[in-house]
């Protein structure tokens, strides 16, 4: 009867609206604890992103009879890695922002990993609805564990912290257990049939793909890790907050590039730029309001709009990028796209050493947003050189 009623879309949807309910409960932390909170997240979710060897992509872009061929074995070792990897960044990141805690953020990073990789076979198995529902209900408990704290007039950033390890530990665990026993239902796994010339496709698929997936993550949160090291936990915890509110934005972006993706026929793929700046617009300026109201009601927050102001130039050119990005990957592959994305990486690092030291969480607004405008300037130019077909249909 549920599922009747409730598409995996929606149960996807409600996942995310409840990840941003939990952000906007959040706010109600003081700004330094919000900040320690934060920094356990990013920590583990860009630990997860740089050691995880973006498993989970690349299990969803195999073939069909790709894990049967490998044997589990193989499987079980790209897991058993990338957990090891994810460890190391994590502990690397707490300490180079100074901020959060070691333990919570290791083992944060390695249940977002079991997580992402567990979900990504019950993708594979097209069991859509039970991975969304696991997430969806995760950001339930989520939201109601934070309302309980606040009602305990708990406000410590370390609980919340404790809290949301806890939820992705035990989310991770339901979807591993449940991998297993899908599993299990085909019956023994036969003897693999794989050469070694397979597993080494298999290492340098990975790392192709996990190189781009390194350079973004580095350019969206690398920002957020040495703001905790140089300006303390209360301007991260104001600035982190105004980074999630202008993502939120970019939404629409998303859906459109991820229209592109799915489309067939690559001389179908028109120019979407326009379109998704003008959908951004209104919803990122209604952040940024937000942002203000937020600052008179609590003096902690007061200078979240003018991040948010600062990152608004960006989020405008992120919204825009993201969908030249995908069609440059219809058309020229992910070599193109990994190359713009290694030339924002570069970008966006100079500037965060440069300007965060000197300036704190305002000089990483303005540098990440430099860095966005970059990235969509790039891929624009990128993709007139590797489609010229494309460009007259812009004109």
């Amino acid at each position: 009867m549920v599922r009747r009623y409730v598409s995996p879309e929606r149960l996807y949807l409600a996942s995310l609206g409840l990840t941003g309910l939990a952000a906007l409960v959040s706010v109600t932390l003081p700004a330094a604890q919000r900040g320690e909170l934060a920094a356990n997240m990013v920590s583990a979710t860009v630990g997860a992103a740089l050691g995880g060897l973006s498993v989970d992509t690349f299990l969803l872009s195999r073939p069909a009879g790709w894990i049967m061929s490998r044997g589990r074995l193989w499987i079980v070792g790209i897991l058993a890695g990338s957990l090891g990897l994810t460890a190391l960044a994590a502990a690397l990141l707490t300490t180079l922002a100074g901020l959060g805690s070691h333990p919570v953020g290791v083992t944060a990073g390695c249940a977002l990993t079991v997580f992402n990789t567990a979900g990504a076979l019950g993708l594979r198995l097209r069991r859509f609805w039970f991975v969304y529902a696991v997430r969806a209900a995760g950001g339930a408990v989520l939201v109601a564990g934070y309302a309980l704290l606040w009602s305990g007039r708990r406000l410590d950033g370390g609980d919340w912290s404790e809290l949301w390890l806890g939820v992705q530990l035990a989310t991770a665990s339901v979807l591993a257990v449940a991998v297993l026993v899908w599993a299990r239902r085909f019956g023994p796994v036969p003897t693999a049939t794989a050469g070694r010339g397979d597993y080494r496709a298999d290492l340098l698929a990975v790392g192709r793909l996990h190189v781009g997936v390194c350079a973004q993550m580095l350019t969206y949160r690398l920002s957020q890790v040495l703001v905790a090291r140089f300006a303390g936990a209360g301007p991260l915890g104001v600035f982190a907050l105004a980074v999630a509110a202008l993502e939120f934005a970019q939404s629409g972006a998303v859906v459109r590039a991820q229209r592109i993706l799915a489309e067939r026929d690559p001389d179908a793929i028109g120019d979407h730029g326009r379109e998704v700046v003008r959908g951004a617009t209104p919803i990122a300026v209604l952040a940024v309001a937000g942002l203000a109201v937020l600052g008179v009601l609590s003096p902690d927050y007061r200078h979240a709009w003018v991040f948010g102001l600062l990152l608004l130039p960006g989020t405008l050119a992120l919204s825009a990028g993201k969908t030249w990005s995908a069609a440059l990957l219809k058309r020229a592959g992910e070599r193109a796209t990994t190359a713009v994305a290694l030339t924002t990486m570069s970008v966006s690092v100079v500037l965060y050493v440069l300007l965060i030291p000197w300036a704190g969480a305002f000089g990483a607004a303005v540098a990440a947003s430099v860095a966005y405008v970059v990235y969509a300037l790039r891929t624009r130019a990128r993709l007139r050189r590797a489609t010229p077909l494309l460009v007259s249909r812009m004109a």
